[in-house]
């Protein structure tokens, strides 16, 4: 029976994602040439954006991104600031951020004014790098329950 409700749940998690309305995109890659886009979908509230659940390697991308996302005060609490400018790739549709913060674990970018997204961290044995952001100013949540 348990098997059931997973079954309807993830069907239900779909379907909400099917339903939702894109508002930006994330594009990472890798040293080694692999790209992933992911598409930044309407978290259902006006001050929340999310990501559509992936399977594999860019599933746990995405839920590592999701994971690392956030208040900048309990995202990268230890954060220091990094010199360097913001690529012009990176787009924030308004109250774009400008600065970059790292932490032992990752390179943040403050998108909006306390709110960052790791654009620089190995997952695994790969190092990826955010290439391209369209973003709204809003906060990323995960809808799917990880």
């Amino acid at each position: 029976m348990a098997f059931y409700g997973q079954v309807l749940a993830g069907l239900f998690a779909l379907s909400a994602a099917c339903q939702a309305q894109v508002v930006g995109r994330l594009v990472y890659v890798t040293g080694p040439g692999r790209t992933v886009t992911m598409d930044v979908l309407d978290g259902n509230h006006k001050a929340f954006i999310t990501l559509p659940v992936l399977q594999g390697s860019a599933g746990v991308l995405r839920d590592f991104v999701l994971t690392h996302t956030g208040p900048e005060k309990l995202v990268a609490p230890q954060a220091t600031p990094v010199p360097g400018s913001i690529p012009s790739t990176w787009k924030v549709t308004s109250k774009r951020g400008h600065r970059l913060l790292r932490t032992s674990e990752a390179l943040y970018w403050s998108y909006t004014p306390g709110l960052v997204i790791p654009v620089q961290f190995t997952l695994g044995k790969d190092l990826w790098k955010l290439q391209y952001a369209d973003l709204p100013p809003r906060m990323f949540v995960s809808l799917d329950g990880r």
